[in-house]
C-alpha cells in the first residue's frame, strides 16, 4: 500500500496467514489461526527500523474478528466457534517495530471444507443435497444478520466460509433461489433477468 493510499484512509497497510494448529495437550483437537502483521508502506521496507516505526498502529478490527466475534456473542450454532483472540505488537527488531500483530483462533468443524471446484467435480445427484443442507441453513445465518456470498464460500457450518468477506444482511430478507448462484451453489443463465429465470440454471 502506499503513503497516498494510507493517507486516504486506506491503511494501514497488513498481511494475513492462515494456520492449522492444534491443542499442546490434545493433537486431535484443531482449529484454525490466522495471524494479522502490519506491514510498511510501499517503498519503505528496506529503511531504517526508526522509519518503519513511525508507521506503527494500533490494532485493527479485522471483518474476520468482528464477524466471529459478533456470532459468539449471539451464540449462533451454524458456524465454527471463536475459540480466541489477541492482540499485541511487534518487537522491535520487527518488520513494523511497534507495529500491532492480531491472533484470530477458530475451531476447525470435523470434515474438509468444500470448494467451488470440488463441488462441481461432484455429480447431479451429489449436488443436490449439498444445497439442500445450505438451503437449510441459509435462514439461521440472516437471522443472525451475517451474509457473505462469495465465490470460494462453501456450506454453512463448514469451514470454507470466508469470515473475513462477510456483511450485515437484512434479517427480514426471505429466502430466494438466487443465492444458490451468489454462493455458487448454481450457474446462472446468460440472460440479462437469470434471476427470474431459474429454469435456465445449472444446477
Amino acid at each position: 500500500m502506499t503513503q497516498q493510499a494510507v493517507t486516504n484512509g486506506h491503511g494501514p497497510s497488513f498481511a494475513a496467514a492462515k494456520f492449522l494448529c492444534h491443542r499442546k495437550e490434545n493433537s486431535s483437537k484443531q482449529a484454525f489461526m490466522r495471524i494479522y502483521l502490519q506491514i510498511p508502506i510501499s517503498g519503505t521496507q528496506y529503511q531504517s527500523s526508526r522509519i518503519r516505526r513511525q508507521q506503527a498502529a494500533e490494532p485493527q478490527l479485522h471483518v474476520e474478528l468482528r464477524t466471529l466475534k459478533a456470532l459468539k456473542e449471539l451464540k449462533c450454532d451454524v458456524v465454527p466457534d471463536l475459540l480466541a483472540h489477541r492482540e499485541g505488537k511487534q518487537g522491535e527488531d520487527s518488520i513494523v517495530p511497534g507495529g500491532y500483530m492480531t491472533y484470530v483462533v477458530w475451531d476447525k468443524v470435523p470434515r474438509e471444507p468444500l470448494s467451488f471446484q470440488g463441488f462441481w467435480e461432484l455429480d447431479l445427484e451429489s449436488r443436490k443435497p449439498i444445497r439442500d443442507k445450505f438451503r437449510e441453513a441459509f435462514p439461521s445465518m440472516v437471522t443472525y444478520r451475517v451474509c457473505q456470498p462469495h465465490r470460494r464460500s462453501s456450506m454453512i457450518r463448514l469451514p470454507g466460509i470466508w469470515f473475513s468477506r462477510a456483511g450485515r444482511t437484512d434479517t427480514n430478507e426471505e429466502w430466494h433461489d438466487k443465492y444458490y448462484v451468489m454462493f455458487h451453489l448454481a450457474k446462472p443463465s446468460p440472460r440479462t433477468d437469470w434471476v427470474n429465470a431459474p429454469t435456465g440454471w445449472t444446477s
